[in-house]
């Protein structure tokens, strides 16, 4: 006697299951290999610590200090926005006269201080004649 094999029915929905695994497959690998948030318009530098900016101000950078009142110091000098200008350049002229290479201005503003007086001091400092400012920050522990 012989024995037939029964025939299972042809389902054509078992054909559509290595594609799903297929799809789901790249799926995550393209949520893991992927990143879906938008980078940044243009690169960001860190402000740098202030062990880093304390270690440069002694080697010869000059500090404009910004006071929670939005006072200025600078070279032992307090003085208001207005005469801002004034002391920065003639820092600059001064340098120019001993001939000396002019470092970039470092800044160190109180955390109180209005963000317009730090503002300034930056805009301040281009006007003058600086080749650049260094923000003066303080780290903040973890």
């Amino acid at each position: 006697m012989r024995l037939r094999r029964q025939r299972t029915p042809y389902n054509s929905d078992d054909a559509l299951i290595p594609l799903i695994n297929v799809v789901f497959l790249l799926l995550v690998f393209f949520m893991v290999a992927g990143t879906i948030t938008a980078g940044d318009a243009f690169r960001v530098e860190p402000a740098r610590i202030a062990a880093e900016a304390r270690k440069e101000a002694a080697e010869g950078r000059r500090v404009l200090l910004v006071g929670a009142d939005g006072r200025y110091a600078f070279d032992g000098e307090t003085f208001d926005r207005d005469a801002l200008g004034e002391h920065l350049a003639r820092a600059v002229q001064a340098a120019a006269d001993r001939g000396q290479a002019l470092q970039p201005l470092a800044v160190k503003t109180d955390a109180a201080a209005p963000a317009g007086a730090a503002i300034a001091a930056t805009e301040a400092a281009r006007l003058a004649g600086f080749p650049g400012v260094v923000l003066l920050v303080q780290r903040v522990p973890k």
